[in-house]
């Protein structure tokens, strides 16, 4: 439960920081590897940290990527959720 609210909070900060930056990279790189660090205190396994870490890294790069080609409002948001969904109920 707690990890399903650290990856929530962190889609959260990561997608504040791309309406700042307007960069995918560096929002999915802020989505992904504090979740790998939190996964590995928590006693994670490194092989499975690490495969967990890619999914979840390609998902926000494509998530925030079909961001800068739509535009800003309802699109933006819907693509938000629909990746909000996936995290939390799919990984």
């Amino acid at each position: 439960m707690l990890f399903f609210i650290i990856k929530l909070l962190m889609l959260a900060l990561s997608y504040k920081l791309y309406l700042v930056k307007k960069e995918p990279y560096f929002s999915a790189l802020l989505f992904s590897i504090p979740l790998a660090i939190i996964g590995l205190i928590m006693g994670h396994t490194l092989i499975g940290v690490f495969v967990g870490s890619a999914i979840l890294f390609a998902l926000a790069f494509v998530c925030f990527l079909l961001m800068t080609k739509v535009p800003t409002g309802t699109p933006e948001y819907s693509i938000l959720a629909v990746t909000a969904i996936i995290v939390a109920f799919v990984i």
